[in-house]
């Protein structure tokens, strides 16, 4: 397009990023389990100057606020570097708590709740700003906080190794029932 400098692209809904920059996190990059930046998106240096009350920081706590990823969260490690949100995705920056710990909170079932609760009316589900203000923690030291993360971290690891497992057993099987109707539906084999 002449519209566009060389080294930028527009998407389906006419945003316009840049082929290397700035990170842009959307809504589509933010899960349960981490960070995706498989498609991540980039926005220039001027972009990321307009939009630095956007700025994310090791530690903020990343929540999607609109749609059906609506809850979905995850923090923001030193492994990130420089990057920004977009609307969908707000920032929770925790001063008296643990990151580990709001993460783990906000995805109990507890934080869920909440996330359904605060929601605002309308066509489309969302949480505002006030809203996300509402959000009520537990108020327990920084010591337990950091054990009760420290655990969750060990015990979601060991989870999560089980279910990879299972989902591995799962495809191999998959495969061997494709085998064996490709053999009989051939004849390859007989009945």
């Amino acid at each position: 397009d002449d519209n566009y400098e060389e080294g930028t692209f527009e998407d389906e809904n006419g945003n316009v990023y840049v082929n290397d920059g700035i990170k842009f996190l959307r809504s589509q990059n933010v899960y349960f389990e981490g960070l995706v930046l498989d498609d991540v998106v980039y926005i220039s240096d001027d972009v990321d100057e307009k939009m630095k009350g956007t700025r994310v920081q090791e530690g903020d706590v990343l929540l999607n606020i609109t749609g059906g990823s609506i809850g979905r969260c995850f923090y923001v490690d030193s492994t990130l570097g420089n990057a920004n949100v977009n609307q969908h995705v707000s920032i929770i920056r925790p001063y008296k708590a643990l990151t580990k710990y709001v993460k783990y909170y906000l995805q109990s079932n507890i934080g869920q709740h909440q996330v359904k609760q605060l929601q605002t009316g309308g066509n489309r589900e969302g949480l505002s700003a006030s809203a996300i203000k509402e959000f009520r923690f537990l108020d327990i030291p920084i010591t337990e906080q950091q054990t009760i993360a420290d655990y969750l971290d060990k015990k979601c690891s060991e989870i999560d190794k089980l279910i990879s497992i299972k989902q591995q057993k799962i495809e191999s099987l998959k495969e061997y029932k494709k085998s064996i109707i490709y053999e009989y539906v051939t004849g390859k084999k007989e009945v």
